[in-house]
């Protein structure tokens, strides 16, 4: 009688672990699926920020173009070309 005691408590312990271990399976593959998920999330929003800056790098290079800036004082502000006559330079005294 002792014995099938034994036997039925070591298979009750047996089956509580087998079923805590399938939980902790469950828990762990569920803590997976949530981290490929932000993976995934993060990975999209490193793609966006990349497409953004080369948008912004193009605009900053369009906007710095010599060609561009000249034509934009000439025609939106109205400045002229300077002429040798407008050029004063100075120099030290004694040299």
């Amino acid at each position: 009688m002792e014995s099938s005691m034994n036997r039925t408590k070591f298979l009750t312990i047996i089956f509580l672990v087998i079923i805590c271990f399938i939980f902790v399976k469950i828990y762990q593959h569920n803590l997976l699926i949530k981290l490929d998920y932000k993976k995934q999330r993060i990975e999209n929003k490193k793609n966006k920020l990349k497409r953004k800056k080369n948008e912004l790098l193009v605009k900053y290079f369009e906007l710095k173009n010599q060609h561009r800036v000249k034509a934009f004082v000439q025609e939106e502000l109205g400045m002229k070309p300077i002429s040798l006559s407008q050029i004063i330079t100075f120099t030290k005294e004694g040299q």
